[in-house]
Order: structure tokens, then sequence, then C-alpha cells
């Protein structure tokens, strides 16, 4: 099957998932480990905590000089990150030291090392972290949460409040690791450079002896309470972020949703392009960009203006949206088509930049089928579009984050 896009999936007896993509012309090797351990799990007391776990798991290791410490030096990229949904750890190296991966992977997750002077070096280095992404524009996505979900769930920071940082030791750090990361909240994929049979073999050798704790976790809580929040500062320009409560990942109106998002503002030509910085001077960049998890979506408009200008940027930018409500016309339907389709065809040629969206598929009980997914982006008609529009940009599903006016401030532009 040298042109099918096809995953060999294996579940073991105990609960472990692992998906296998060889790749005929692959030159590199991609291995990931997923935990269903996220912010999403976390309440407002533990939350920050799973990020924080993901930092000791990962540099403990790293700082013994270990396996991963050994492929890095000699090129291979290796990564950890920590989603609302899911922790990540990663590594992609030449198929030679493929079974050095996964030894590294390995031993990450299944012998952790919560040593109380690892956990003081990492709560130091997080600190800061959160110190730094607070202090920047960056943390305006997070906001943006805030505001669609409230104060829980996909609404917590990633990072987490430092006061939660501090309450983080060794007996917590155990505690949540033996509730969450178990196999049957686990998933191992590998892309590129492998033999399927010789993948599950060699995972199955390495994980057999794990066992599934008997453990009942209570499914995460979400809030649909869409506010406005304006964060005060001194500047004279503003940056608004503006979003619309949308689909989730297994809702088949996410494709609309997303052409939606790309002729509204995805670069020159889109919709809000035009109207407010071609037409009209209000903006210099603007960006719209649809997010999607298991259980939830939006869409983020993204820009920066004068201060003076937010009430009329605004009213522009609700006309233009309330004006999608008739749908989307056939050459906005043709290059949102062509955009989302070169992207994913794009993604697909690089198996690194990959596995993020497999391991957030298959943890959310999908498989991510490129080809799957363009031809469902094609069957998108102009009517699928108005209906969608309708249903989910409107005042009702609307928060707002104002980074430069208080809420007050904020209100007054709105109204």
């Amino acid at each position: 099957m040298p042109f099918a896009d096809y995953w060999i999936k294996s579940v073991f007896p105990n609960g472990l998932q692992v998906l296998v993509q060889p790749r005929k012309y692959a030159r590199t090797t991609s291995w990931g480990i997923f935990v269903n351990h996220g912010v999403r799990d976390e309440t407002y007391e533990s939350n920050g905590i799973s990020h924080f776990m993901e930092h000791v798991i990962f540099n403990a290791q790293y700082r013994n000089q270990s396996e991963l410490s050994r492929l890095v030096q000699q090129g291979a990229i290796v990564e950890a990150f920590t989603t609302k949904e899911y922790t990540q750890f990663s590594v992609t190296t030449v198929p030679s030291e493929s079974d050095a991966a996964l030894r590294g992977l390995k031993n990450l997750i299944r012998q952790p090392l919560f040593d109380s002077s690892l956990i003081e070096m990492e709560r130091a280095t997080v600190e800061e972290e959160i110190k730094t992404f607070m202090s920047t524009k960056k943390a305006l996505d997070e906001w943006v949460e805030r505001a669609l979900f409230g104060n829980r769930s996909l609404g917590l920071f990633t990072l987490g409040p430092r006061e939660n940082l501090e309450r983080f030791d060794e007996t917590k750090l155990r505690a949540r690791y033996n509730t969450y990361y178990t196999p049957l909240r686990t998933v191992i994929v590998c892309q590129g450079a492998v033999k399927e049979n010789d993948v599950l073999d060699k995972v199955f050798d390495a994980f057999e002896n794990w066992d599934q704790p008997s453990i009942s976790i209570p499914p995460p809580k979400f809030e649909d309470s869409p506010q406005l929040i304006g964060i005060p500062t001194q500047a004279q320009r503003v940056s608004l972020y503006m979003a619309f409560r949308g689909p989730s990942l297994a809702n088949i109106d996410r494709m609309p949703f997303s052409l939606i998002a790309d002729s509204l503002g995805l670069g020159i030509g889109s919709r809000l392009w035009n109207a407010l910085r071609e037409e009209r001077q209000l903006v210099y960049e603007i960006q719209a960009a649809p997010t999607t998890y298991g259980a939830a979506g939006y869409m983020t408009i993204r820009l920066s203006c004068d201060r003076a200008k937010v009430r009329e940027v605004i009213q522009v930018l609700l006309t233009e949206v309330a004006q999608l409500h008739q749908g989307l016309n056939d050459a906005e339907l043709e290059r949102a088509r062509t955009i989302r389709t070169t992207g994913l065809l794009n993604q697909h040629e690089n198996s690194r930049l990959m596995l993020p969206s497999v391991g957030k598929y298959a943890i959310n009980g999908l498989t991510l089928f490129i080809d799957t997914e363009i031809q469902n982006l094609n069957l998108v008609t102009k009517e699928d579009t108005a209906r969608v529009a309708s249903q989910y940009l409107n005042e009702n599903t609307l928060a707002v984050v104002a980074y430069g006016l208080n809420r007050e401030e904020l209100l007054n532009s709105v109204a």
C-alpha cells in the first residue's frame, strides 16, 4: 500500500494502546508517549501539577545522564510538554537509535525519579517560567480559555498559580503518578522508518509487566460561561482577543467551522484583513484560528489596535461575523479548503510535527487519517458554513479578552 494512509493499532491486555505507521521512504523514526493527564484533570487546588510532574519526570532522567541525554548529544530531538488534555514525551532520531529512543521513553514513564533535590530544582525552574510567561502576551491565549470556560478544567492555566507550586511535594507527585500514569491512560505512537511487527514486539516486551491499577477517575467537569475580561495597562495599544465557542474534535461541524475561521482571518485577502486593514486601516495584523479539544472547541480572533479605535474595531468585526451567517461564497470556500488541505499535507510529510495531532486524536478515542480529513473538508457546502456560523458565531458564545483595558472600558466598547 505505497500511497495509502494507514495505521496499525494494537491494544495490549493491560489496556496500553500502540499506534504504528511505517513510512517507506522515511529517513527518521519518531516515538511519542501520550499520557491522558492534563490541565482538564485538575482542580483549582491542584492546578499546575500535571505540568510540574512533566518537568520532574523528564528533567530528572535527563540530568542523570540517561539514554535520552545521550541521544540529545547525538542530535536527536527530544521533547516533553503538557497540554490541557495530555502530556507528551517524544523522541525523533535516526533509525539506528530507535531502540534507544524506546528504552529512554520507557524509563521516563516506568521509572520516574521523584527525588526531593530534583523536585526543588524544578520548582525553582517552573517558578521562573511562571514569572516569564505571565509577563508576556503569550498568556493571552490562556486568558481566552479562562474567558470561555471559567475557572476550572480547560479554563485553568497550564502553569498554575505560584502558590500551588509550593505545595507539590514528593508525596503528591507520587500519588498523582499512580493515579494517572497507567497503561489504560497511555498511548504509544511510532512513525517513520520502522516495521510494524518489530515495533509491536519491542513495545510489548518493554511494557508487558505494567499493571493497570483498579482506580476510577471521574470525568472532567466543564463550564460554558463566556465572559469579558479586561487586563488594564498604561499602553496606548490594546491587544484584543475575541473568541467564539465552537464544536469539539469528534463533531463533524469542526470542518466548516475551521473553513470559516480561515476565511474570516487567515492572511491577506481574508474578510477581516480587508475590512479592518485594507479598507479602514484600523489594524496592522489580524488572525483567526480554530482550536479543538475532545469536549469543546472555539475560534480566536487576535488583533492589536489603538486604544481609541477599539470600539470601532469591535463593531466592524461583529458586522463581518454576522454576515457569515449567510455562508461563505464559492471563492472563499475553495480558498479555505486549499489552505487547510495544504497545511494537513505539510504536517503529514513530517512525522515529528504530526505526532501531537495523532496523540491528541488517540487520547480522545479517534484515529487521525489525513485523507479522511481532506475528504471531509471537500464535502463542506456553503449551506454548511451558513448553518455552523449561525449556530456558533453569535453573542451567546462570545468571550473577549482585552489586554490594555479595564473591564468597564471593555464593556463600554462592546455595548
